[in-house]
């Protein structure tokens, strides 16, 4: 039996070479090699050369054969789940309608995050900015589909291709900006909430504020021993991302040498994946990243052999950002997606290498994008906790449907059941935890 694909490309480059790993030996599990030849050849990417017994992938653009950054404008056709990229005008029959490889590198390299956009209060890549915002196909693993597709058509040519693709994974992260709401503040920090709390005329939260700290209530945002119980009911894969950076604007975690906190971090990490939560000063002042891992390491004592990432506010910037983590040690990173949108951020449900587009080279740090945040239904898409259920069951069956990864992303205050997330939010994770375990068990 044929273990392994033939390709023929027109060229071969660093970025041909990063596709090719991506969708055949990552995606579909199936070893490939090069050829010089055509005639055997599974599959041709070229501009001219057609044969009538292999997949042609047409080369529409230049992209995989060039070096640099600069703007571009995309060409397109269709929206949805049904969007093309670099579309081929007069496709024949052997054909695909579309340059498979060029869009997929566009889409994952985010190519279109180095240069030619005007970013948002927070220096960052506004999602409007996209070409999934113009095609409208923020929530269809555009990547996922094509490489489906892709396999399809091969096994209808080559029945007896082997493919040992991945299966449905769901991953719940965390996001731990404060790990108490007012418990281990100090006297200052908690004399100046009651006096807000007293001035806005909220004497709920001043109640709830005096019995918390007197022990009457436990502390809302450590909900840590009944997440535990939930994920271990559910099989849940897990990751908490501590915030240990200084006090700041939008940093406001207590001090990493709070012994309370230490306790719960090296707690959790027994039965859990960790990793650092790299503060918003840390974009700005890169030897605070260094003191930030340290503070994680110095309190898990090495505990974890890999050390994971997500960024603060979800801020980051190509390639620099991802450049510090890599000079870092940081073997994964879970930034890739939106706070006011649904869906697959670089078109993909599934995790990725990172391409550094400035080095023009493939790296070692793998990639995980998220599609579904606590906030976005809650304020940017203003649903229902039941529609906010809804939303997460029509993308968890899109991701099943194309064995992909589904990441959530929240955090302890949105578990809470406190403030802003009062009225069954914390439902809404309840569910998606047992939606996903319900898919997990159908598939075993």
């Amino acid at each position: 039996m044929k273990k392994y694909l033939k390709i023929h490309s027109q060229f071969q480059t660093n970025r041909t070479r990063f596709v090719f790993d991506l969708v055949f030996m990552q995606l579909l599990g199936i070893d490939y090699e090069m050829v010089s030849e055509t005639e055997t050849a599974h599959i041709i990417y070229s501009k001219s050369f057609k044969n009538s017994s292999s997949i042609t992938i047409p080369v529409c653009c230049d992209l995989l054969n060039s070096k640099g950054f600069e703007p571009m404008d995309v060409p397109y056709k269709n929206s949805g789940g049904e969007t093309i990229l670099f579309p081929n005008e007069t496709p024949k029959s052997t054909e695909w309608n579309f340059d498979l490889f060029a869009a997929i590198f566009y889409l994952v390299s985010r190519y279109e995050e180095y240069k030619g956009f005007t970013p948002d209060a927070h220096h960052r890549f506004p999602p409007e900015a996209s070409i999934l915002h113009q095609t409208k196909s923020f929530e269809f693993p555009l990547v996922n589909i094509w490489v489906q597709k892709l396999k399809h058509q091969l096994l209808t040519q080559w029945p007896n291709l082997e493919f040992d693709e991945p299966k449905f994974r769901f991953i719940s992260t965390i996001d731990i900006d404060s790990t108490f709401q007012y418990k281990e503040k100090g006297f200052f920090w908690s004399l100046s909430g009651f006096l807000k709390d007293i001035i806005k005329g909220d004497f709920e939260e001043v109640g709830d504020r005096i019995k918390t700290l007197s022990g009457i209530n436990k502390d809302a945002f450590g909900i840590y021993d009944e997440l535990e119980i939930l994920h271990k009911e559910n099989k849940t894969e897990t990751i908490y991302f501590w915030l240990l950076g200084n006090y700041a604007k939008f940093d406001k975690n207590i001090s990493w040498k709070n012994k309370r906190q230490a306790a719960v971090i090296q707690k959790l990490m027994k039965s859990n994946f960790y990793g650092i939560h790299p503060s918003y000063q840390s974009n700005y002042k890169e030897e605070l990243l260094d003191k930030e891992i340290g503070r994680l390491q110095n309190i898990t004592q090495g505990y974890q052999k890999q050390l994971l990432s997500r960024q603060h506010f979800l801020i980051h910037q190509f390639p620099i950002t991802y450049q510090k983590l890599i000079k870092r040690g940081v073997a994964e990173d879970y930034t890739m997606g939106y706070t006011s949108q649904y869906g697959f951020r670089a078109g993909i449900a599934s995790p990725f290498y990172f391409y550094d587009l400035e080095k023009d080279e493939a790296t070692n740090l793998l990639l995980y994008p998220f599609c579904s945040m606590d906030i976005t239904p809650l304020h940017y898409y203003q649903l229902t906790p039941d529609q906010a259920i809804e939303k997460n069951r029509e993308l968890l069956k899109k991701v099943k449907n194309v064995n992909g990864t589904f990441i959530s992303l929240w955090h302890n205050e949105s578990l809470s059941g406190r403030l802003r997330w009062k009225g069954g939010w914390k439902k809404v994770y309840e569910q998606l935890i047992i939606d996903a375990a319900n898919i997990k068990d159908r598939l075993t």
